[in-house]
């Protein structure tokens, strides 16, 4: 199965982008990645925990401030990012 794309809002200062994605997180001991389509509305995605990082089905992050943003729409107040 094909890896889901990777969305970046806005270019890295330096205008240089990266081949790396980031993927949103929970905090806990065991951290689990949280799975949703892309938020439009902040607090109206709907989102699912999964306990691996699987890439097929996460979105991934072009840069940190995408993935803050994401966070945001969520409606995430604790969560770490994971670049792979």
């Amino acid at each position: 199965m094909p890896r889901r794309q990777t969305i970046t809002y806005s270019k890295p200062a330096g205008g240089k982008s990266s081949s790396h994605a980031y993927y949103l997180a929970t905090t806990s001991d065991v951290i689990g990645f949280y799975c949703f389509d892309e938020p439009k509305d902040e607090g109206g995605t709907p989102f699912t925990v999964i306990d691996r990082l699987d890439r097929t089905r996460l979105l991934g992050a072009g840069n940190k401030e995408t993935a803050k943003e994401w966070a945001k729409r969520l409606g995430l107040t604790k969560y770490v990012y994971v670049r792979v």
